[in-house]
C-alpha cells in the first residue's frame, strides 16, 4: 500500500470543489476506507474542531493600513495584514491608543512599510558585547530587522526563544521577511509600551521610548494623525 501523504491531502481539502465530480468521487473513495468510528459525532477530531477558538478579530484592515502608510491598498499583501493582526493580538496591542501609537511608530521606522530591515551594512555592530555579537559576521547578520529594528545576536536569540522558531537565528533576512511586525511587537511588549499608551502618553513620550530621543518626531506625529482618521 502506498504511503499516505498528509500534506497532499490537506492541500486537496483546501481546494476541494464539490461541483467537480472528480473531487466528489475522490472524497467518497476516501470515506469508504475510513474507520467508521472516525465519522461519529463524538470522535476526538470532531470535538477538537468544535472547540477550536474562533479566528482572531481583524483589528486593522488593509485599507486602514494603506491610509496610514500613504500607499495603494494593492501594494499590501494579504500575508502582511495577517501577520500584523496576529502580532496585535499576541502582544495585546488591542486598544485604540495602543494600536495608533504602534502603527505610527512602526510606520516612521519603516518609511511607511518600505523597509523591513536596516539600510546600513551592520558592520558597526561587529563584536558589540552589549548586543551579544561575539562571532565574526554577527554585525551584518543580526543588524536591525523588522519595523522596530531588532538588533544583535542576543536579541534575536531572545525573540527566537519566545516565538519558538529557531530559524530566526538565520538572521536579518529571515526576520524581515517573516516577522516584520511580530519582532516589533516583541520589543513593544518587553518595553511595556502598552502601559504608557494606557496612561495617555503623547507621541513625544512614545518616541523617546522607541528612539531614545526625538529623531523624526514630526513624521511620527504626522503618521499618528493619520491613525486617528481610521483607528477609532
Amino acid at each position: 500500500m502506498a504511503s499516505f501523504d498528509s500534506k497532499k491531502f490537506v492541500d486537496f481539502v483546501k481546494y476541494f470543489d464539490k461541483a467537480n465530480p472528480k473531487h466528489t468521487s475522490a472524497f467518497q473513495e476516501f470515506a469508504s476506507k475510513l474507520d467508521p468510528e472516525l465519522l461519529n459525532d463524538d470522535a476526538n477530531w470532531v470535538k477538537i474542531y468544535r472547540t477550536a477558538p474562533p479566528a482572531p478579530k481583524q483589528l486593522v484592515s488593509k485599507s486602514q493600513l494603506a491610509h496610514i502608510w500613504g500607499c495603494q491598498e494593492s501594494l499590501i499583501k494579504d500575508s502582511e495584514i495577517t501577520e500584523l493582526n496576529a502580532c496585535l493580538a499576541k502582544f495585546d496591542i488591542t486598544k485604540p491608543a495602543r494600536i495608533r501609537h504602534f502603527l505610527s511608530q512602526t510606520a516612521h521606522e519603516s518609511g511607511g512599510g518600505r523597509y523591513m530591515k536596516e539600510l546600513a551594512s551592520g558592520e558597526d555592530y561587529e563584536y558589540r558585547d552589549d548586543l551579544g555579537n561575539t562571532q565574526p559576521g554577527d554585525g551584518p547578520k543580526f543588524k536591525g530587522a523588522g519595523y522596530i529594528q531588532l538588533t544583535g545576536r542576543a536579541n534575536y536569540q531572545a525573540f527566537a526563544d519566545y516565538i519558538k522558531d529557531p530559524k530566526v537565528m538565520e538572521g536579518v533576512d529571515y526576520v524581515a521577511a517573516n516577522y516584520p511586525f511580530t519582532s516589533a511587537g516583541f520589543w513593544w511588549k518587553n518595553n511595556r509600551v502598552n502601559q504608557d499608551c494606557d496612561e495617555g502618553a503623547s507621541v513625544l513620550q512614545i518616541t523617546k521610548i522607541v528612539n531614545g530621543g526625538t529623531n523624526g518626531l514630526q513624521d511620527r506625529e504626522d503618521y499618528y494623525n493619520k491613525t486617528l482618521e481610521v483607528i477609532k
